[in-house]
């Protein structure tokens, strides 16, 4: 069974849904997983054996859990101008407003139905990311223009522009000046491998496949990138959210941007 083509209200009316924990092993080893979340109730998610969630509010007024998940089957992450930073270079700290939940490994399907990822100035992404005394980390970034990609001053609307994305792994990085293993950036792609445009007020998905030596991305069920053997191999936490960059070009927006969430989810890969 497969989270991948379901609408949001189509199965399910519940707050989080278990389909399946297989503890094949007999010990707290969790090797088949089915969750998704709906955030069809109030506050501060529940989660299946050993899975937590948090949150980082640094780029908007954030008092409580409710106002990420007010109950209403969606959540809502919303930046604000005056919480913008300016920073210097590109290892300087940039805001989040961003979910997690964790920790989860590989062999595992991630995504995010989620609208208005494409927002001039700041970076829309699902990320899995471990910090101790190296990072590992996996990366889909969505902005409406890369400025440091080929064509900078490309087209961002349905009209003839598209969408920006960068997919990335980092394994065991310095943590003082973190190296890529993989990078690409390139436009998001439609069914016929031309580029498409996300700024367009509809529900997409976002996925990352985690297995055991490839990665792959899609959104919409529609392949973007694989990368091959630069994959990390560590039990990690899973982030959903936004955050400022300075390759995503200006914020020309004066109004609260929100990118809306429908639900999330993660799955164990079928083995093959």
């Amino acid at each position: 069974m497969s989270f991948r083509r379901t609408a949001k209200h189509k199965w399910w009316q519940r707050d989080v849904v278990v389909l399946a924990t297989a503890l094949l092993t007999g010990s707290a080893t969790c090797n088949a997983l089915q969750y998704l979340e709906n955030f069809d109730q109030p506050g501060k998610p529940s989660a299946p054996g050993g899975l937590q969630w948090d949150y980082r509010d640094e780029l908007g007024t954030v008092e409580t859990w409710n106002d990420f998940v007010p109950g209403d089957g969606y959540a809502y992450l919303t930046a604000r101008r005056n919480f913008l930073k300016r920073g210097r270079g590109p290892w300087r700290f940039w805001p989040f407003q961003t979910l997690s939940f964790g920790p989860i490994g590989g062999g595992t399907r991630i995504s995010m139905r989620a609208k208005n990822t494409a927002i001039p100035g700041l970076a829309a992404m699902i990320f899995t990311y471990r910090e101790q005394d190296t990072i590992d980390e996996i990366d889909l970034e969505i902005t409406a223009n890369d400025t440091e990609c080929r064509d900078p001053r490309h087209k961002t609307g349905p009209d003839g522009g598209w969408t920006d994305l960068r997919m990335a792994t980092w394994i065991e990085a310095a943590k003082s000046k973190p190296e890529p293993a993989s990078l690409t950036k390139q436009p998001a792609q439609d069914a016929r491998g031309e580029p498409r445009s996300l700024q367009d007020g509809e529900f997409h998905i976002y996925s990352i496949e985690w297995d055991r030596t490839v990665v792959r991305f899609f959104i919409d069920e529609i392949a973007q990138h694989t990368i091959f053997d630069a994959v990390p191999d560590r039990p990690t936490t899973v982030i959903f959210g936004l955050r400022q960059m300075p390759w995503a070009g200006r914020a020309g927006w004066r109004e609260p941007q929100t990118m809306t969430i429908d639900w999330i989810s993660a799955e164990t890969l079928d083995k093959k």
